[in-house]
């Protein structure tokens, strides 16, 4: 009888903090951010990425950085854009 009692206690406490404990929320950060800073980009070169990398590194305190090609508008009347991203989560960028 003693022990069913007790069970029945510890489910109910359980039970009890499981629904009214307070859990905190953890806020989601993205890994990949564009560098905010100005890096003057012309193409994506191997001079222009090493570039993009030691800046993220030294100014931002991401892991990584990559040249980003964003292109807009169709064949004849494409623009594009070259970014730099920097990874705050993996010192490993695979090509975007």
């Amino acid at each position: 009888m003693d022990t069913k009692s007790l069970s029945f206690f510890a489910v109910f406490f359980i039970l009890f903090l499981v629904i009214f404990a307070e859990v905190p929320e953890i806020e989601a950060q993205l890994c990949v951010r564009e560098y905010v800073g100005e890096i003057p980009l012309s193409n994506c070169s191997v001079l222009e990425i090493q570039l993009c990398h030691t800046k993220c590194r030294e100014n931002n305190g991401a892991k990584a950085g990559i040249c980003y090609v964003a292109g807009e508008g169709e064949d004849e009347q494409r623009t594009e854009s070259f970014k730099c991203l920097c990874n705050f989560c993996s010192e490993y960028f695979c090509q975007i």
